[in-house]
């Protein structure tokens, strides 16, 4: 239930979305005046966001806007769209989802109220330190990085085009106690961190706490986003008042 609710049903939600759209823009189309008329590739331009729009109400995570807005387009130009074209997206696609298939963990973004309850639960242990393994494109690192100006934020990231956009993400948004290291979370030293943060899969769980059991010191923290620790109890559950209610599940280290 767990991985549906996770890989299937936010895609079962585009179709949702796009289907809506497309019953709104065909039940229109006819109450246009006679001299309002436009081109197919207009229309679905509309439909598609229209879709995007739909998308933010149903609390679709935002990295599928552009899917939806393009998805009419694309469907009805396929055949009209060069082959290198298809190339360059799914270049784009390998380097952004690079560890989906070597690691099974695929690209999850963190929302910005989860986010805030990070950043709180940093000033509430007074963490001087903080790494977000797995840091996609950036948004923890930014967003606790400008609420918790004394705790230095690290990002982890090794797909390529997310850690370029989200070290230029950290330079425009001119946080100098952020940094994004392209670095594997299997090779980042622990200790240095007070609290870890990561939004991973169910797989990796296992081996990522056996490593923090072994380099984070006695009392630190190991935050893991919706994903447990099987047979291990957390310290504590934050539940964040957010669409998905999200859970934090809080890992103290023993000493």
């Amino acid at each position: 239930m767990l991985m549906f609710r996770r890989h299937l049903l936010p895609w079962l939600k585009v179709l949702l979305c796009q289907g809506l759209a497309l019953a709104i823009v065909l039940a229109l189309l006819p109450m246009l005046p006679e001299g309002w008329r436009f081109g197919p590739g207009w229309v679905l331009l509309f439909e598609g966001a229209l879709a995007a729009l739909i998308g933010l109400v149903l609390r679709l995570p935002r990295i599928f806007l552009p899917i939806q807005l393009f998805l009419p387009l694309l469907v009805l130009y396929s055949d009209a769209l060069p082959g290198w074209a298809y190339l360059v997206a799914f270049l784009l696609c390998l380097l952004l989802y690079w560890n989906s298939a070597t690691e099974q963990v695929p690209l999850y973004l963190t929302n910005g109220r989860t986010a805030a309850a990070l950043a709180a639960l940093a000033r509430e242990r007074g963490a001087r330190s903080l790494a977000d393994l797995g840091s996609g494109l950036g948004d923890v690192v930014v967003r606790v990085a400008r609420a918790c100006p004394d705790v230095a934020v690290a990002g982890i990231e090794t797909a390529p085009l997310a850690f370029a956009l989200s070290r230029l993400r950290v330079a425009l948004a001119r946080a100098g106690n952020a940094r994004i290291h392209y670095r594997s979370l299997w090779d980042e030293d622990l200790a240095a961190y007070d609290l870890v943060y990561c939004f991973l899969s169910p797989v990796p769980m296992p081996r990522l706490y056996e490593k923090a059991l072994r380099e984070m010191r006695p009392g630190t923290l190991l935050v893991s986003n919706s994903f447990i620790v099987p047979d291990v109890a957390p310290e504590r559950v934050i539940e964040v008042e957010d669409g998905r209610r999200t859970r934090l599940h809080v890992y103290r280290m023993r000493g």
